[in-house]
């Protein structure tokens, strides 16, 4: 049985929506998107179904209000751990990590956001995102690193980590590898370098001349 809930005082009608996201989160990340359902939003928040729709007219305007909420501070995390480094590939290295570690570390959400429907916050986010380590590429030819065209370098860049991310998230937890953390800085590593050797139009070493051990 639904718990009564008494109406929301004026003016506090946004505090309710958060209370309904944080509850939209935790569904979620248990139970991924099937278990997001308004009916399960309201039980667990005591107010009846309708309740819920007086601030998400839909379960899909309701899942893209909880990723957007994560997401949100997918940027201020990227900005926290750049801040303050000189070297802007290492700026770069370092973002490419947190952006692995975000992924891991929310992945209902960004199944959701980058690998599900193309919808009004995947596009939002898939841009952000792009345009954001565009600019840190940018910043590596400013500063003399030899790279043709930031785009392309991005792209090649983002495919890198997005990859890192979704090789994990699309596993189960007991098969992701037991030191995650030198798992994102090899991939952010891998990704940073292989990004910038490749970025500029002098051809890269060919393969063959890497030294393989005995």
């Amino acid at each position: 049985m639904t718990a009564s809930r008494t109406r929301a005082a004026k003016g506090q009608g946004g505090l309710l929506r958060d209370q309904l996201l944080d509850i939209a989160g935790r569904l979620l990340e248990d139970g991924g998107a099937d278990a997001l359902t308004i009916r399960a939003v309201a039980s667990s928040a005591g107010v009846t179904p309708p309740a819920v729709y007086l601030h998400f007219s839909s379960k899909r305007e309701l899942v893209h209000a909880t990723c957007l909420r994560v997401w949100s501070s997918l940027f201020v995390e990227l900005e926290a751990v750049s801040e303050g480094i000189s070297d802007p590939v290492t700026a770069l290295y370092e973002t490419c990590v947190a952006y692995i570690a975000f992924g891991l570390r929310h992945p209902a959400q960004y199944r959701l956001v980058m690998d599900g429907e193309a919808t009004e916050a995947s596009r939002h986010n898939e841009d952000a995102c792009f345009r954001y380590f565009r600019d840190k590429v940018t910043a590596c030819r400013e500063a003399g690193v030899p790279v043709e065209s930031p785009t392309e370098t991005a792209r090649v860049l983002c495919s890198a980590v997005h990859g890192a991310v979704s090789l994990l998230i699309h596993q189960e937890r007991d098969t992701w590898p037991s030191d995650t953390a030198r798992y994102m800085a090899r991939a952010a590593s891998a990704a940073v370098h292989g990004a910038l050797l490749t970025a500029s139009p002098t051809p890269p070493p060919s393969m063959s001349a890497v030294t393989r051990p005995d």
